[in-house]
């Protein structure tokens, strides 16, 4: 059984301790806080929230996911339907989706895992008005915890500032709810949190999820193939995270790789770092090939420079210079554009890859 997991939440032994944030995220939740998560995607910023709330049996988690969301339909419509995932009980379910009548709740059942799946009516749920009965339910449970993640998303609703000001308005009424917003784009909910004419302005206290300890981390994985008697020399280990910038789900995908590519009882060596990017590539070859037609000619320039330069990058005049765009403001119009497309993401004054592998291949295809 290959002992790395990516893409999915990981709790208990698969989770990767990162003690002071747990017990910050913790104390945060149980006192019915507010706290935005910033980081990276894939830096383990869901994972550390679902670790957070495993131990704590009296808490109530409802995961909400706003990534690419369209509206506020589609804001109370996700809502409503976490709130409901979260009741396991037959009869209460049937009683949270009375009191959603508003919303015409259908009911109907997963064919693969036989859980009850609600959607709710279009049309329904375009009021601001909407959202009331849906946070006055979580506030009634007196245990919940909502998580608004990819809450930054909000932001590019045509009525965003509306929104936003209608969710600050309930949450700050929630006196037993605690609220963990998440997001991967730091920028844009630093905006939210930390500009003085956003509705949500000093509203949440900070929690910054960077890479894990590098030693921590490394003795992590070196157990994960110590477990298939594999040995991987520190050395190795060093040019995986180097490879990966230190990000967690990006350095497990890359050991699910090496770790088909190699056998019980083996010591891992610099050929089997080649296969593994070998495989890497020949999964993601395809995806990878449609996506640079689909850049604009000096997208493909900015991010064919970005590549070239390690994967980051700030936007030098010497970094500018090799993208062989003549002006300036083009190549951060093409850096914007880039970030906007999640291919690309600003950290401070640093632009760097989403996905390391995608500037190893770049960078493979002009050798």
């Amino acid at each position: 059984m290959i002992p790395f997991r990516t893409g999915v939440q990981v709790t208990g032994r698969d989770f990767c301790p990162r003690e002071e944030a747990l017990r910050s995220l913790r104390e945060c939740i149980q006192s019915s806080g507010r706290v935005y998560v910033v980081g990276e995607r894939r830096i383990g910023k869901s994972s550390l929230i679902a670790e957070s709330v495993r131990p704590l049996k009296s808490i109530r988690p409802v995961f909400v996911d706003l990534m690419a969301v369209k509206g506020l339909e589609d804001i109370t419509h996700r809502l409503g339907q976490a709130l409901i995932r979260t009741e396991k009980r037959h009869g209460h379910i049937l009683a949270l989706v009375k009191r959603l009548a508003s919303l015409r709740p259908q009911i109907s059942v997963d064919s693969l895992t036989g859980s009850p799946s609600v959607t709710f009516a279009p049309g329904t749920g375009n009021q601001l008005d909407s959202l009331d009965d849906l946070f006055a339910l979580s506030e009634q449970w007196r245990n919940a915890v909502v998580i608004l993640d990819e809450f930054q998303d909000i932001l590019e609703l045509s009525d965003a500032s509306r929104i936003i000001a209608k969710l600050r308005s309930l949450i700050q009424q929630q006196q037993n709810t605690s609220f963990v917003f998440c997001g991967s784009i730091r920028n844009r909910m630093e905006e939210i949190f930390t500009h003085e004419q956003s509705p949500f302005f000093n509203s949440a206290v900070r929690l910054f999820v960077g890479p894990l300890d590098r030693k921590l981390f490394g003795d992590f994985l070196r157990q994960r193939f110590q477990s298939g008697k594999r040995h991987i020399p520190d050395r190795i280990l060093d040019i995986i995270l180097n490879a990966c910038h230190e990000n967690p789900g990006h350095v497990q995908r890359f050991c699910i790789s090496l770790w088909q590519v190699t056998s019980h009882g083996q010591e891992i060596g610099d050929k089997d770092i080649a296969a593994a990017w070998g495989m890497l590539f020949a999964m993601q070859k395809d995806s990878y090939e449609l996506l640079l037609p689909s850049l604009s000619p000096h997208q493909t320039k900015v991010l064919r420079a970005l590549a070239h330069a390690g994967g980051e990058s700030t936007l030098s005049a010497n970094f500018i210079e090799t993208t062989g765009i003549t002006l300036a403001p083009s190549v951060r119009k093409a850096m914007v554009a880039l970030v906007d497309r999640r291919l690309v993401q600003k950290v401070d004054t640093t632009y760097r890859f989403c996905d390391p592998f995608l500037a190893v291949w770049i960078r493979q295809q002009s050798m």
